[in-house]
């Protein structure tokens, strides 16, 4: 099974202090600029299979 694509995400000013990410047009964060942009960061989908791998190593280490 694919994990869906993440295209559309976009921080957008709600009044002078929250702001709101949102993902295909539906709001999934309200909060302060650096907590949105924090959130959107980790909204957008990156395939990067080397930092997946290195990611799994660690993980293996810890369990050890």
């Amino acid at each position: 099974m694919k994990t869906p694509q993440r295209n559309d995400v976009a921080i957008h000013r709600v009044d002078e202090r929250r702001y709101a990410v949102t993902v295909d047009g539906v709001v999934r964060y309200v909060g302060t600029l650096e907590e949105c942009e924090r959130r959107a960061i980790i909204l957008t989908t990156v395939n990067d299979r080397a930092a997946q791998d290195k990611a799994l190593a660690r993980v293996g280490r810890l369990m050890r």
